[in-house]
């Protein structure tokens, strides 16, 4: 911490060793900030009083580089299959862009890939990845000669010796039969969510990549969002109490948010190879609706549970690792747009966990955004304490129970006040400016769905990270944080959502047979 940093952080002579010794560990970019956040220069003495008594002591996340090196190591030659909406995001974290540069690019280190072979059933997406492909912003040159193929058929792709590793952005009903024939094949893979489209085939991915040799990595970049880590070191130090609900939340109100995404599309059927996009589903006439809309029908999706909880159970697993819950209860209906879906639009769950005596809620709907507090692309989860309770997105919130036996002193004589957070977190977040992340350049890149964090005092983007945790450990070996046993987890907690729904019954699960009954 520099002297002028030291500066804006004032302390009593009293404890001032233990005090400093605490905040050595809090990144420079990244503050917790106790009390009134309003009257920094009156609290210090509180804070400090706060601190001590938490006892917090953070590893300096947002001080490491691991995303700003400039060693790769060895090329890797990379396939996409599947070049939709997400297909281009990831293309995009990855530097293979339309544009010449973006918020957070030049944070970036230069990964040595090369988008070597596109697969896509759609002519205009499999051209739009091939023209991706030529250019690099990340890359040390300002220009790439490679030029990616197309292979017409993704096991065509497996085929080819010129591929190292394979991206599989298409829609769930594919997943299995891919991710399977990829390990086969010895293709290192990174496999979007939701898994698989049912229960059953979970089983058969998660035994097919234990049989094989490949790097696994699960398409949750959120497992490398800072305030995850933050968030876990707090509930560690039981800061909340006992924990015995976790409500977790979707809330959206636009066509495209409902999954109305063929609107004002003009696709020629000539240039979709439908069959081969229906595979194993039940034949349909071509349907731009289907097509481009695909999580809207239970044919090729999960339905809310697999595409939008799914997210908000990854996040809350890598702080609490709950694992499976006992039984699962849902209930839900298309209320609201009244088009051919058969999915619906308004859902709600419940997940037991007895052991860990806690509920964890999902409620989800697509007809109001009123409730849904968005942050950087995180909708926020609330965490529920005896002693206090967690607003929990791209920052952290922490309030006081205002019955708390652990904080009753300090709310007693009104160091604490229950109506206002006592701590908060702000990743990248520079020391006396408290809006860097409702700036309007923020706003406009959550609206973008691009979805940051901090290393080194610099916005990163977590699919970049993510994508390169998963590279890293193709080189030098070690197994990526969203391992095929965390999206094993996550299929089957999500498809219990799906069966309670679609069979109006509680779902069970059986940990000793790993079975539902």
């Amino acid at each position: 911490m520099s002297g002028e940093e030291k500066q804006l952080i004032k302390t009593p002579k009293a404890g001032r060793r233990d005090f400093l010794k605490g905040l050595a560990t809090i990144p420079v970019f990244g503050v917790f900030i106790a009390g009134y956040l309003a009257k920094r220069s009156h609290d210090r003495s509180q804070q400090y009083n706060i601190f001590a008594d938490i006892d917090l002591d953070l590893e300096e996340f947002e001080n490491s580089n691991i995303g700003l090196s400039e060693q790769p190591g060895d090329s890797i030659h990379l396939g996409i299959i599947g070049v939709g909406s997400r297909g281009k995001n990831i293309l995009d974290s990855l530097g293979f862009s339309e544009h010449d540069e973006k918020d957070g690019s030049n944070n970036c280190a230069d990964l040595n890939i090369t988008l070597a072979g596109v697969c896509d059933v759609y002519d205009v997406a499999a051209e739009t990845g091939i023209a991706l492909s030529q250019f690099n912003q990340y890359s040390k040159k300002s220009a790439r000669k490679n030029k990616a193929q197309r292979f017409r058929h993704y096991q065509e792709m497996l085929e080819s010796k010129d591929i190292n590793a394979v991206i599989i952005a298409t829609p769930d009903h594919w997943h299995e039969q891919i991710v399977i024939d990829a390990a086969k094949a010895g293709k290192h893979i990174y496999c979007e969510k939701c898994l698989t489209r049912t229960i059953e085939e979970a089983y058969q991915v998660r035994d097919a990549i234990r049989a094989s040799r490949v790097v696994f990595q699960y398409g949750h970049q959120n497992r490398q969002q800072n305030a995850y880590h933050v968030a876990r070191k707090i509930i560690e130090k039981n800061v909340l109490g006992n924990i015995t609900l976790i409500k977790t939340h979707t809330n959206r109100n636009t066509p495209a948010g409902a999954w109305l995404r063929h609107l004002n599309r003009n696709v020629n059927p000539s240039d979709v190879d439908w069959q081969q996009w229906l595979g194993k589903a039940p034949q349909q006439p071509f349907s731009p609706s289907r097509f481009f809309g695909w999580q809207k029908f239970f044919e090729y999706s999960g339905g809310l549970p697999a595409h939008m909880f799914s997210h908000e159970y990854d996040a809350i697993n890598q702080i609490f690792n709950l694992g499976i819950p006992k039984s699962v209860v849902a209930s839900g209906g298309i209320f609201y747009w009244k088009d051919d879906r058969n999915t619906p639009d308004v859902f709600q769950a419940i997940f037991e966990y007895p052991n860990r005596e806690l509920l964890l809620t999902y409620d989800a709907t697509l007809a109001s955004s009123s409730t849904g507090e968005y942050q950087s692309g995180a909708k926020t989860k609330e965490i529920f304490g005896s002693d206090a309770w967690m607003k929990l997105s791209m920052d952290i919130n922490v309030m006081a129970d205002r019955h708390s036996k652990r904080f009753k002193q300090k709310i007693d004589s009104g160091m604490i006040q229950p109506s206002q957070p006592f701590l908060s977190y702000r990743p990248g977040l520079k020391p006396g400016s408290l809006d860097a992340i409702t700036s309007a350049s923020e706003r406009y890149y959550a609206s973008q769905g691009l979805v940051y964090t901090y290393q080194g005092g610099k916005k990163i983007d977590v699919t970049y990270l993510h994508v390169k945790e998963w590279l890293d450990c193709i080189r030098n070996g070690g197994t990526p944080s969203c391992s095929i046993d965390h999206a094993f987890e996550d299929a089957i907690t999500c498809l219990m959502a799906t069966k309670a729904y679609l069979e109006g019954r509680k779902v069970e699960w059986d940990a000793v047979s790993e079975k539902i009954i």
